[in-house]
């Protein structure tokens, strides 16, 4: 069944119990992501999760739904997340085809598959089936973003003028999974639950430095992308000390590879670098900066970065290993490849 963004967490929530599979699709990547963790949210409390790729469901088409019937090492109840790259969803079909014509429902399955549309033959196919739901995600407008914000700050406990959520919306440039970070950290600092309602002050944005932090983070996403292996030392040895959050690395670090994809299809056409990169489009502050990663990295390469980086995010999940120290070390990897290539 489709259903549009805005009201399929509220779908499922529900009753998640008549679904076996939600597919979140198209070009806003961030939106899908965030989507998956709100529909996602009460089954963490008590449900193993199980994060897939496609690797995982290749071997035959029968491999994602004995993974959706497979038992827990403790019996416990069990999700399956699958995130499927740009272009994947064509290679996840049979298997997904499949999961929707079994006789067994197992645990639900979430799909995260950007760039797909919602007129291919699997979406078709989803939308035909009674028990699964599918849903296009589109680039979030200011609008949007800041009332999507107003909602989510109500279930942690906040009572969000429409101004700071624009202003949250403006300072995330739209993206929800950075926006919900940044509501969940206003919300902790002030002690606020849905028991417990709190109004932030018009300067709480300030107080906690969300605009300091991301300038942060971009500082070592530079520094790794330019090849600048001293300068990142410097940045990463600072966010030890200041302490900056990996996961919100990953979101910033994720939303500036796409735009640094686009700008180099412009330049795989015939673009000159300096002309795409000083384009009124691009932040004046950041231009140097994509100039220079647009004469290192390739568009191949840069693909092959946004794949990396989305594993990182799975690998964090449920490696065991201190997030900062994976962080760090992918880094310190992207940084030397980019010195290479200069």
């Amino acid at each position: 069944m489709k259903a549009k963004p805005e009201e399929i967490v509220r779908r499922f929530h529900a009753g998640s119990d008549q679904f076996r599979l939600i597919l979140l699709c198209g070009p806003n990547v961030t939106r899908c992501q965030a989507l998956v963790e709100e529909l996602v949210k009460p089954l963490a409390q008590s449900a193993e999760r199980v994060d897939l790729t496609i690797s995982d469901i290749t071997d035959g088409p029968a491999r994602l739904n004995d993974e959706a019937n497979s038992a827990s090492l403790f019996g416990d109840k069990r999700y399956l997340v699958l995130r499927l790259n740009s272009g994947e969803a064509v290679r996840a079909t049979a298997a997904i085809d499949n999961l929707l014509a079994s006789d067994t429902a197992g645990d639900p399955v979430f799909v995260i598959a950007p760039g797909m549309g919602d007129k291919t033959a699997l979406a078709k196919s989803i939308i035909a089936a009674p028990d699964a739901l599918i849903a296009t995600c589109y680039e979030t407008s200011p609008e949007q973003a800041a009332a999507a914000i107003q909602t989510m700050a109500k279930t942690e406990g906040l009572q969000l003028s429409r101004e700071m959520a624009q202003e949250i919306a403006a300072l995330t440039s739209n993206d929800l999974v950075l926006a919900r970070m940044e509501v969940e950290k206003i919300a902790l600092y002030l002690d606020a639950t849905p028991e417990n309602v709190q109004t932030p002050e018009a300067d709480i944005l300030l107080l906690l430095g969300a605009e300091n932090d991301e300038e942060d983070i971009n500082l070592l996403i530079h520094a790794a992308l330019n090849g600048d292996a001293a300068r990142l030392a410097q940045e990463i040895a600072a966010s030890r000390a200041q302490g900056i959050s990996e996961i919100g690395l990953i979101r910033i670090m994720l939303r500036h590879l796409n735009k640094l994809a686009e700008l180099r299809s412009k330049v795989d056409k015939g673009g000159n670098v300096d002309s795409v990169a000083g384009h009124p489009s691009v932040f004046f502050k950041e231009q140097k900066h994509f100039k220079r990663q647009l004469r290192i990295w390739s568009s191949a390469h840069i693909a092959r970065l946004i794949e990396r980086i989305l594993q990182l995010e799975i690998v964090m999940k449920s490696s065991g290993q201190p997030d900062q120290v994976l962080l760090e070390e992918e880094l310190l990897l992207i940084a030397r490849k980019a010195a290479s290539g200069r």
